[in-house]
């Protein structure tokens, strides 16, 4: 089975948004479902939105598989604002899970982040899951989520793209984070 990951076209927009609705349908209920495919249409609305970090995973046959989006994000500092990234959400239909679709998303997608000259991307999910990709706890580097009050601080996680990225700073962020 060939795999591509390419940006997804405006022209795709259902069809990812249903695939993210049928990922997290299936793995968390409907409510679930229908949340983040509300979301994700939010997120291409605002100025943080970047097409070049909305991916798809696409058959030879065109249908699209997955998707991960990563967005620009403050880290807001005493000094002001420092824009980075988040990892917004990844999604894979059930039935090509299991088969490192999503790992090939995630992998590219920072790949691109790295190229384009961002230094940390964060997320808010599961720390099993992403922790195999090289995230880790955002804490470490005296950053720290909004909401930490309310959900803690161990699911909210970073990927340094460049050694150094975060030194000196400290601060908080503030994205989705499920």
């Amino acid at each position: 089975m060939k795999i591509i990951m390419r940006p997804e076209k405006p022209s795709e927009y259902n069809e990812v948004d249903n695939v993210i609705y049928e990922a997290f349908s299936e793995q968390y209920g409907i409510e679930t479902g229908k949340f983040m495919r509300q979301h994700f249409i939010e997120e291409r609305l605002k100025d943080t939105y970047i097409p070049e970090l909305s991916l798809v995973a696409v058959l030879e046959n065109e249908k699209i598989i997955g998707e991960v989006a990563i967005h620009e994000t403050d880290i807001v500092t005493d000094n002001g604002n420092i824009t980075e990234l988040t990892l917004s959400q990844c999604a894979v239909l059930p039935e090509y899970r299991k088969q490192g679709i999503m790992r090939m998303l995630v992998e590219e997608g920072l790949k691109i982040a790295k190229n384009m000259g961002y230094g940390a991307v964060f997320l808010g999910g599961n720390t099993m899951l992403y922790s195999r990709f090289g995230f880790e706890p955002s804490y470490k580097y005296g950053i720290y989520h909004k909401d930490r009050e309310k959900w803690g601080d161990e699911g909210f996680m970073v990927y340094l793209l460049r050694q150094g990225a975060l030194d000196g700073i400290t601060g908080t962020t503030d994205y989705y984070g499920g």
